[in-house]
């Protein structure tokens, strides 16, 4: 049964009226067994809408009203409002973003304002246990004559709503319907003391009372007797499933889009959608970018067309016949999993920071001398004062595989918390539950001085809407329960072997321990890491990949370099085009110093979209590999004025920008 939702402008007020959905009903039994339609909702594209949640482009680049009616007990509609909202990097709402036109990059009438229907469901086995959830959005101009679908799987473990606005718009303004996938992952949090967990709209509701309608409900066999021990403490999902779902991601996505199709094909003005009528074009960003190059590998029917991977955050089976050369660098090999680069850069960045005293956030990292001193005294590097630790660490992140473009990069990248996402990956492709507290580690709301604390219930309540799907969020973060002075907040805790402030090398040390070790928990790990490694045969499916060659979180030689030799092996269609791009890192940030020398990917994904579009639909030829050369201008002039010169990806390379790939050789220009 769906809850149906009808949403219009009455005397200024969004009126809402329930009822319920005997279309959605009656096609249920023809569901695939593994689907739950949860809500079904219609935007007036006035009041609210798909793209905006109401406030409209202008809204949000001006600041639009986030609060709450009740802090303590916000309404659904009021944590999408929040979730939706797009803070936009430099360009937003001027050379990309809903009201701009994709295709001519002029801008559009309205302010980016969409009208249509929104449903949410699950995908699972049947107790709840994956829950996997969906977001489908149809715009009132879906073409049903001539129908395609984007399939979106969300960057992060963040919530349905986080790429709304800076990818999905894409697809609603090409009449498409576009679904979103969370890969298992999304915003589903359990607070163990309140026995509180998140549903699929945002809400919370007690743990008992959500049963398997929860996004996330943790192992609750232990719970009391853990609370007595380690009170406060909070469970999320993509950390502590125990499920592994990064192994699943390519078969989510897949069911994304069959869900899309059964719904699109329940609806009173049915579709009459099939594989063979229905474009079908997948992408997205980060881990969604890996998610949508997975779904390609996983979908051996030709389900889908096209894929558009922007930065992936993706891994891969081991095969030495692999080799990328950059100038006079040459590295053999289908480069790293995430968790071996993350427990590397855990290691050596806050001590890297010290070398780069002018990069941004380089002051936050207030206890770099204090790593390099620890570093020394564990034998981890050769230096003997604190400044030679801080070179040669900076040199060891060279050498291991970031570009020299990531030099002014580590030190914000490490105030951003890798050490949260190295243990949410850990735990999770470990499949470790939240009592496990896997090397020391848990999480927990604390107060100013990094202890434990409850969770403030107003953070509780709107936690689905801000949280980037872990910790840290808000006065939530990871808490180093083996600081020798009780539980304290990791990033300003003590390690027990050497009693400093040094962002707890023990817990580094234990981490890094669980990719190159032999513990039984390291085998765990090292396990769950195999099952997520893919083999790059994309069935030659048409295939995009965008990336920074700065990126300092998903260094592109760790993942989208390598795919790219390795596609050559596996996939003799040799459909896979990477484009490089200089001068662009992951996060498209706003941070102090961050304008100033980088580009935002954005333009770069949503006009690789469009190449891909044109090539399904008009048959262009998609340009080859080649090094993209962007850049920020001193005096503020280049595209739309803000500062941008943004060559477009050429459809003949000069010879000096052409990547080449042979046989798993790739070479990369510099």
């Amino acid at each position: 049964m769906i809850l149906k939702a009808t949403i219009t402008a009455t005397a200024g007020a969004a009126i809402v009226s329930l009822a319920i959905s005997s279309a959605g009903a009656a096609q249920e039994s023809e569901a695939p067994p593994w689907l739950r339609v949860m809500s079904e909702t219609t935007f007036d594209g006035q009041s609210n809408d798909l793209v905006t949640g109401g406030f409209g482009v202008s809204g949000m680049i001006e600041g639009p009203d986030l609060s709450y009616a009740d802090p303590l007990a916000p309404t659904a509609e009021e944590l999408r409002r929040v979730s939706i909202v797009t803070d936009g990097s430099t360009g937003f709402g001027t050379i990309y973003g809903p009201t701009i036109d994709a295709s001519t990059g002029e801008p559009l009438d309205g302010d980016g304002k969409v009208a249509g229907t929104e449903y949410l469901a699950y995908a699972d086995d049947g107790p709840g246990q994956q829950n996997v959830a969906f977001l489908l959005q149809v715009p009132e101009s879906f073409d049903r004559e001539s129908p395609c679908i984007l399939a979106v799987p969300v960057s992060g473990s963040n919530s349905l709503f986080r790429n709304v606005g800076n990818i999905g718009y894409w697809g609603l303004q090409k009449n498409c319907a576009v679904v979103y996938s969370d890969k298992g992952l999304g915003n589903g949090f359990h607070d163990l003391a309140s026995d509180t967990v998140t549903l699929i709209d945002g809400t919370r509701a007690g743990a008992e009372d959500a049963g398997r309608d929860s996004h996330f409900t943790a192992d609750g066999a232990a719970r009391e007797a853990f609370l007595e021990e380690f009170p406060h403490r909070i469970a999320f999902k993509h950390a502590h499933s125990k499920q592994n779902p990064d192994a699943t991601w390519g078969r989510d996505v897949v069911r994304s889009i069959e869900f899309a199709m059964y719904q699109l094909n329940a609806t009173p003005e049915k579709a009459d959608l099939t594989p063979e009528n229905t474009l079908v074009i997948v992408t997205g960003n980060s881990n969604g970018g890996g998610a949508a190059l997975y779904a390609g590998e996983v979908d051996e029917g030709g389900l889908i067309d096209g894929i558009v991977a922007a930065q992936p955050q993706v891994q891969l089976d081991p095969d030495e016949r692999v080799t990328v050369k950059r100038g006079n660098t040459v590295r053999k090999g289908t480069g790293r999993p995430l968790l071996d680069y993350f427990t590397y850069a855990i290691l050596y960045q806050p001590c890297a920071a010290a070398a780069t005293p002018d990069a941004p956030w380089a002051d936050r990292v207030m206890f770099a001398e204090n790593r390099c001193e620890s570093l020394i005294e564990r034998g981890l590097v050769e230096a003997k004062t604190a400044e030679e630790a801080a070179q040669e660490s900076l040199e060891k992140l060279r050498d291991y595989g970031w570009e020299p473009e990531s030099d002014m990069l580590h030190a914000s990248h490490y105030v951003i918390a890798p050490t949260a996402t190295a243990m949410k990956y850990a735990n999770s492709q470990g499949r470790f539950g939240v009592e496990e507290r896997l090397c020391g580690y848990s999480i927990a709301s604390v107060d100013e001085g990094g202890h434990p604390q409850s969770a403030p219930p107003e953070e509780l309540a709107r936690i689905f809407a801000v949280a980037p799907g872990g910790a840290p969020t808000g006065t939530i973060d990871v808490v180093n329960d083996r600081d020798p002075r009780g539980p304290t907040r990791d990033f300003i805790s003590q390690s027990p072997s050497t009693g400093l402030l040094d962002f707890n090398l023990d817990g580094a040390v234990c981490l890094r321990e669980l990719v190159t070790g032999d513990s039984p928990e390291a085998r765990r790990v090292q396990q769950g890491i195999d099952e997520v490694t893919g083999d790059a045969d994309l069935h030659g499916t048409p295939t995009i990949i965008v990336h920074g060659r700065a990126d300092a979180r998903v260094p592109i030689g760790f993942t989208s370099r390598p795919y790219l030799g390795l596609n050559s092996l596996t996939d003799g269609a040799g459909n896979l085009h990477l484009y490089e791009l200089t001068n662009v890192e992951h996060f498209s940030a706003g941070l102090p110093g961050y304008a100033e020398r980088f580009v935002p990917i954005d333009p770069y994904h949503i006009d690789a979209l469009e190449l891909m579009y044109a090539h399904l639909t008009e048959d262009a030829p998609l340009p080859p590999s080649q090094v993209v050369r962007p850049e920020v201008t001193a005096d503020g002039a280049g595209e739309a004025g803000i500062g941008l010169v943004l060559p477009t990806v050429a459809a003949s390379p000069d010879a000096a920008d052409a990547i080449e790939v042979t046989d798993g050789q790739v070479t990369v220009p510099d």
